[in-house]
């Protein structure tokens, strides 16, 4: 059957409009739809109630929230939004303890409630520590020479103000002689405004330094009566916080060193220049975003940083640039929770070639995090490295005196103090470490630099007191040198 040119024109545009009109439906039932399942799911907030912060503003803890009063979120997701805000809150690092309950829930209209249990703030103690970079080298290198010990007294006062701030002053004889004062205010005000301040001041004078490296270790001039070396620092720095998970640290410090001439004697390359002083002016930057779940010791989530640092500006003797970055990814198994896994790599360069000996801790391994476990007594002087580190973890037990039933019921008075919200969660770990340091200038004597050094081991991670960690560690590295190690500080 032939259709007419006309007729066909016709019928062509009929099922043309008939298809634009069950789209246009199609639509229209999709918005509705839609609109009616918004309207449906999403919860508002009209209220947040805030119990416990005795000495914390109220504002300290709702600027770290994601959701404020009047604001709407999916109600799929309030499992999920309740923890991260918790996190968020307990991240803050003045809390021992913190929930976030629902009360008042009608219709799709809640309030919530945020219960805090604030830690000790001000923290006087004595100080008994180390003059050496960790336990190891104290008691294997040096013989637990007690003479190598620092004593005096800090205090510790977190919140100062009830602005997250903190203030902090130590003063300390022995090994050397040593004054710190600080102040860290990590937000100026209540609301949008992420702008932050620290200000450091120190004071260092010692009869014995380490004045080179030699076979890997550091070696340490002990004259007995005048001072080797003698420093003053100021370091002020400015934050700024534009996103929840995201800083912007900006540095200037300056410091000025003296030191022997028998030191200069022994290391003309202490400063550089066979100089007696130096004059160190530098400006920093550097960018950190934290997305890790517990800040003390995370479990999930990830963290990135990357710096920028320069000595002398161009136009002053001591000179040296250095460019860093780090990548830490922290691992939970959901189905069994009480395991977890860590990895991080760092790399750091620096130039020029011919550098002060005296900067080396900023960009060589065994000085802090920058360390390959089983090397605990050495350190590896270099321009340039790169650090792997890999753990597995395991939870033995976690625990909170308030979890004690029998305390529950004899003990009331102490469930209701910061006492019974201590933290008690203890690791069993599994780690490999390796790491490499490229070195043109610093070569006598030396023999880990310029190859590939690893070490391995076993240990128990104790997470404690004001979120403090103590570290046991059975370690094992390329040479097979054993030892068992002692660390306070965040391995990865």
């Amino acid at each position: 059957m032939k259709w007419p040119i006309a007729d066909l024109f016709l019928y062509l545009y009929a099922e043309f409009l008939r298809l634009k009109y069950l789209l246009f439906s199609v639509f229209c039932l999709t918005t509705f739809l839609s609109s009616a399942q918004d309207t449906t799911y999403f919860l508002k907030v009209r209220k947040i109630y805030i119990e416990g912060n005795k000495k914390t503003k109220p504002f300290v803890i709702l600027r770290e929230m994601t959701v404020h009063e009047n604001d709407s979120f999916p109600a799929a997701d309030m499992d999920a939004v309740l923890l991260q805000n918790r996190l968020n809150i307990f991240n803050l690092k003045l809390y021992n303890d913190v929930s976030i309950n629902i009360r008042n829930w009608e219709d799709d209209a809640l309030d919530l409630v945020i219960k805090v249990r604030e830690r000790w703030a001000i923290m006087p103690a004595p100080i008994i520590r180390f003059a050496d970079r960790n336990v190891a080298e104290w008691w294997r290198q040096y013989r637990h020479d007690f003479k190598r010990l620092q004593y005096g007294a800090q205090v510790n006062w977190d919140n100062f103000t009830g602005r997250n701030d903190r203030f902090n002053f130590a003063f300390s004889f022995g090994f050397a002689q040593r004054f710190d004062v600080g102040y860290t205010i990590p937000q100026f005000n209540r609301k949008k405004e992420r702008v932050g301040l620290s200000l450091y001041f120190g004071m260092l004078r010692s009869k014995r330094i380490a004045f080179d490296t030699r076979n890997d270790v550091l070696a340490f001039m002990d004259l007995g009566t005048s001072w080797q070396m003698q420093r003053i620092e100021f370091v002020p720095q400015v934050s700024l916080r534009k996103k929840f998970y995201q800083t912007h640290f900006f540095t200037a410090g300056y410091s000025y060193t003296v030191i022997s001439d028998s030191v200069r004697r022994a290391n003309p390359a202490y400063f550089l220049g066979d100089a007696l002083n130096q004059h160190a002016l530098h400006i920093k930057y550097k960018f950190e975003a934290d997305y890790r779940n517990i800040r003390t010791y995370p479990t999930s989530g990830w963290y990135l940083s990357m710096n920028f640092t320069n000595y002398g500006l161009g136009f002053m003797k001591t000179k040296m640039t250095t460019l860093g970055f780090q990548f830490s990814k922290y691992f939970l198994w959901k189905k069994h929770p009480k395991f977890s896994a860590a990895g991080m790599v760092r790399w750091q360069t620096s130039w020029p070639m011919r550098q002060p000996y005296n900067l080396q801790p900023i960009k060589s391994f065994g000085y802090e995090e920058n360390a390959i476990r089983g090397y605990e007594i050495n350190v590896m002087d270099g321009q340039h490295f790169l650090l792997f580190k890999n753990e597995y973890r395991f939870r033995v037990f976690d625990f909170q005196l308030k979890k004690i039933k029998k305390l529950q019921i004899k003990n009331a008075a102490i469930l209701n103090t910061s006492l019974a919200y201590l933290p008690f969660n203890l690791y069993l770990t599994a780690y490999f470490d390796a790491g490499y340091v490229w070195d043109n200038y610093f070569t006598a004597n030396n023999q880990y630099k310029n190859k590939w050094q690893f070490g391995y081991g076993v240990g128990l991670n104790l997470v404690t007191f004001n979120s403090k960690l103590l570290r046991i560690e059975y370690s094992v590295n390329r040479y097979l040198q054993k030892g068992v190690y002692l660390h306070f500080e965040q391995p990865l």
